[in-house]
């Protein structure tokens, strides 16, 4: 059974591309996206072509119980996750501040921090799991998670 590594947020940009390499070097990557089967089709398809592993999931992350079901399901259908990496971004434009709503800025917190924080606590932390956790990438929304 392969290692895995869970990519939330991946898209065709940063996290398609960890998935992708993490799938390269043995681990078998399962990619959550919140939109855009065909384009996380030709991911999966891409890392499998190269020899990778992958699996792929349309999920709305800030809905409830969208990521402590997901986890449960990956972990029992392909072993204990080993790397998580948290990618979610609200993508609402390059907006200066007086043109962001607080509707859009409250949805991108809460998916950059509020989501992250109660994923660790209702899933990762009560398992005992979490080995490394290295803060300085919550500044941009995104936490890498070596579990």
């Amino acid at each position: 059974m392969k290692p895995v590594c869970l990519v939330l947020g991946a898209g065709a940009g940063i996290g398609g591309t960890v998935a992708k390499k993490f799938a390269l070097e043995g681990y078998h990557s399962c990619l959550c996206r919140r939109s855009d089967q065909d384009g996380l089709d030709r991911l999966i398809s891409n890392i499998e072509e190269k020899g990778g592993s992958a699996s792929g999931y349309l999920i709305n992350a800030i809905e409830e119980n969208v990521l402590e079901d997901l986890i449960l399901n990956i972990e029992k259908d392909l072993g204990p996750i080993e790397v998580l990496v948290y990618n979610l971004g609200a993508q609402t434009g390059m907006k200066l501040l007086n043109e962001t709503t607080l509707k859009e800025f409250e949805w991108g917190w809460r998916m950059a921090q509020v989501h992250f924080w109660l994923l660790l606590q209702q899933q990762l932390c009560a398992e005992t799991r979490i080995n490394t956790l290295m803060p300085q990438q919550w500044v941009e929304g995104e936490c890498y998670v070596k579990l």
